[in-house]
């Protein structure tokens, strides 16, 4: 099937500060690749610091969104065609499919990375032109758009090494903090504490199953009061800031290891003597591997990731510039928003 060269409606972040809606033609697939009919796309912090200005990969004009699924409409090439009707999640990282890194499965390391949604138009659009590569079939389509931060999530969690028994602690109760906190536990973590600045985030966080949450000055206090002088096994940071990383630093054990994949701050200032002394992993967590992405959309079509919290807040994407707005401020009341891009 073919469409004909109609309008769609785009949510164009035109300015610092400025979403708006648009009109565009919709774009058609080239060999290799399928057209995805949008249906759910999520609002990742990266977008929120670009919204603002702080994100150096990012400049507007652009179509953002890369955490999205939705129907197969349309067929590059006639050997596609049997996707054509599918419902998927789209990988949204385009690679060389040559190098080691491709060739490995490590597909976020290539040379040649872009990313849909930052170097290409993404989610934010109602169809998109994707790699026939990059979509994973799901069962649900809004779970299905949190296929991609729960990759980050699972792809933190191997980068902290946690294991069996291990005392977790993770900055920041967004989005992958809670998802990294899920995944710590099916990790077998025996605890997760969520450091968090937000007091309606650290209440969500232990409904989504984190042992406690407390405001980041409490850590010490919390290792104090458990007896555990040794402090934390791993840690994941899910903010990106110095205070974050710094904060994690001092308070894992020796030998302990820190998960960094929080992007706000570029520049980081470490104890270097410490870590040296303590042995302290530092570990950067970038995207996912393709192994990573599998886990991920697995554990979502076997329903492991549905429950009865309320974490997230579906909304018509006519009003995303709003849910940029909402999601930045300090005492937001909602640690996600997804947009439904069929009501725009």
């Amino acid at each position: 099937m073919v469409l004909q060269a109609i309008v769609l409606k785009s949510l164009l972040w035109a300015d610092i500060g400025r979403i708006d809606v648009t009109d565009s033609e919709i774009p058609h697939p080239g060999k290799g690749e399928v057209l995805i009919k949008v249906k759910y796309c999520g609002i990742c912090g990266s977008e929120l610091s670009a919204y603002t200005g702080h994100n150096e990969l990012r400049k507007p004009p652009s179509v953002m969104g890369h955490e999205f699924s939705g129907n197969v409409v349309e067929a590059g090439d006639s050997s596609l065609e049997w996707m054509v009707g599918k419902l998927v999640a789209v990988n949204p990282l385009v690679t060389c499919g040559r190098c080691r890194f491709c060739a490995s499965g490590d597909r976020q390391l290539c040379l040649e990375r872009k990313i849909i949604g930052v170097n290409f138009s993404g989610g934010f659009g109602q169809y998109v032109s994707v790699p026939s590569y990059s979509i994973h079939e799901m069962n649900d389509a809004l779970y299905g758009s949190l296929a991609e931060p729960l990759a980050c999530a699972v792809r933190a969690v191997r980068q902290a090494r946690v294991t069996v028994g291990d005392t977790v602690l993770i900055a920041g109760a967004g989005t992958i903090g809670l998802l990294s906190a899920k995944m710590a536990i099916a990790a077998g973590a025996s605890e997760v504490v969520m450091a968090e600045t937000n007091s309606f985030r650290r209440e969500l966080s232990l409904k989504y199953g984190a042992t406690a949450a407390l405001a980041p000055d409490k850590v010490e206090e919390h290792l104090d009061r458990t007896g555990n002088r040794n402090g934390f096994d791993r840690a994941i940071d899910a903010v990106g800031y110095n205070e974050s990383r710094n904060l994690l630093v001092r308070h894992v054990r020796r030998g302990g290891t820190v998960s960094i994949l929080g992007l706000h701050e570029n520049r980081m200032d470490l104890d270097g003597n410490y870590v040296v002394r303590s042995e302290t992993s530092v570990s950067g967590s970038f995207c996912y591997s393709n192994e990573d992405f599998r886990v991920a959309t697995d554990f979502i079509n076997r329903g492991k990731l549905k429950g009865a919290e309320k974490w997230f807040e579906v909304r018509g994407a006519r009003a995303a510039d709003k849910a940029f707005q909402d999601l930045l401020k300090p005492d937001c009341s909602v640690s996600k928003v997804i947009l439904d891009m069929e009501d725009v």
